[in-house]
């Protein structure tokens, strides 16, 4: 019997507790199958006819706990059309609410999806992780909660009017300079701000790094990173071909980096912060199925995907 097959659609009228119950055992079996097994194309099929049937309303666009799935030295993977995004889970706490979007069909979306393309204007999630990186209750010198805010994965369906600002490394880094500018506050607006004692969102924007070019196994991203008034939030871009992109942020955890610019003097906390990052960017991979070899600005060489993850009773899975 297929995975999720014995799943029923419920009217909405059986918004009852006992619905919720058959509902809430449906979605554990299904994960409890992925966790053993792997996730796979069936299983998130049946998911999202799991939560169709949920009043009253669903998302095609299907969401996973990646910390009910999956373990430290394991890969993160998405497929998003023709790519396949890889990258190492961590050995770190997980901050609750960890999810993923294994599987992302742009190409030839069902109506579903193009309804969510139309109202997310291209734009959609592939994985929303944090972490948190504090040994202890406390950790002197942060502000706030001790974890990272990221990464936040969004994979976009570029417009027309996009695709030349994207075609090139130095054409995109040339177009994150100028969202970089625009997102900086005029002194004088910020002035008028305090004076009026109103807020201001952004008033404490700064850059901290100016848009560059870096390589990540064999593949050129596009980085920068931004100030907050209490917070850093580092960005990458790659354009995947001449209509897709995907771009990630990692944002540290909240810390005055602007009074203290010199990182030996972070917190331990910090410090563990940028080593998570600097971990999970060297690991993450980007191939293509069925890659026809044809030149792009962005790859400069080629790889193949991340291994999936290999569990001793998948061997005996029937």
């Amino acid at each position: 019997m297929l995975i999720g097959a014995s799943i029923q659609t419920y009217a909405a009228s059986e918004n009852t507790e006992a619905w919720w119950q058959r509902y809430g055992d449906e979605r554990d079996a299904l994960y409890s199958h992925m966790r053993r097994y792997g996730i796979h194309r069936e299983g998130v099929a049946a998911m999202r006819r799991l939560t169709e049937s949920a009043p009253p309303y669903f998302d095609p666009h299907v969401s996973l706990a990646s910390e009910k799935l999956l373990n430290p030295g394991e890969y993160y993977r998405f497929e998003m059309d023709e790519f396949i995004l890889s990258m190492k889970v961590p050995d770190m706490r997980a901050v609750p609410g960890n999810w993923i979007w294994p599987y992302t069909n742009t190409r030839t979306p069902d109506s579903g999806m193009e309804k969510l393309l139309a109202r997310e204007k291209g734009a959609l999630k592939v994985a929303s992780l944090g972490w948190y990186i504090c040994r202890g209750l406390f950790s002197p010198g942060l502000f706030g909660r001790c974890e990272t805010a990221g990464m936040l994965f969004v994979y976009r369906v570029l417009q027309p009017e996009e695709r030349l600002r994207f075609s090139t490394p130095e054409r995109l880094r040339e177009l994150s300079g100028e969202v970089l500018k625009n997102s900086i506050r005029p002194r004088d607006e910020v002035e008028r701000a305090i004076q009026a004692g109103s807020f201001l969102s952004g008033a404490g924007n700064r850059i901290h790094l100016d848009p560059e070019s870096v390589v990540i196994n064999g593949r050129v991203w596009v980085r920068n990173a931004m100030d907050s008034s209490y917070g850093r939030r580092y960005s990458y871009m790659t354009a995947l071909s001449s209509d897709r992109m995907v771009g990630f942020g990692f944002g540290l955890p909240e810390y005055d980096y602007s009074a203290d610019p010199d990182p030996a003097a972070y917190p331990a906390a910090i410090k563990r912060a940028y080593a998570l990052m600097e971990e999970l960017v060297a690991s993450l991979r980007i191939a293509r199925v069925n890659d026809d070899g044809l030149p792009d600005p962005f790859v400069i060489e080629r790889v193949e995907p991340a291994p999936l993850p290999v569990r001793e009773k998948l061997q005996t899975a029937q």
